[in-house]
């Protein structure tokens, strides 16, 4: 390993700790004060994800090897095929009306979960090749 990639995964796993510190204080904070809103207090725990996903995937990203190319392909399809199914779902729950999200909010939600579902599948595929 080179030393410029130590140094990468080393602050990348600082950063997931100050993250991490950060989300737990905003939990304690809002418990304190008896009020928890799940999706300012749910931030920093989403924001771990993408730095796991660099993390785990960093000593893949020089290689244009057969397999990182596989990997990528099978989770955009993996990934998108998620998606529809959460999108069917997601028109279902609407239909029925019990929730009181606006547009903006439910494609800022879209967006989020394909992101994360993109990053989780491409971990896993990158674990499991």
């Amino acid at each position: 390993m080179k030393p410029s990639e130590r140094i990468s995964k080393w602050f990348l796993i600082a950063l997931m700790l100050v993250i991490g510190l950060w989300g737990l204080s905003r939990v304690i904070s809002q418990l304190q004060h008896g009020e928890i809103g799940w999706i300012s207090a749910l931030i920093p725990f989403m924001m771990l994800i993408p730095i796991y996903y660099n993390l785990m995937v960093f000593p893949h990203w020089d290689r244009k090897d057969e397999r990182w190319r596989r990997i990528t392909e099978r989770s955009s399809f993996y990934s998108s095929q998620i998606l529809i199914v959460a999108l069917a779902v997601l028109i279902t729950v609407m239909a029925s009306n019990p929730t009181d999200w606006t547009a903006l909010q439910a494609v800022f939600g879209i967006f989020v979960f394909y992101g994360l579902t993109h990053t989780l599948v491409t971990i896993v595929l990158t674990r499991r090749m």
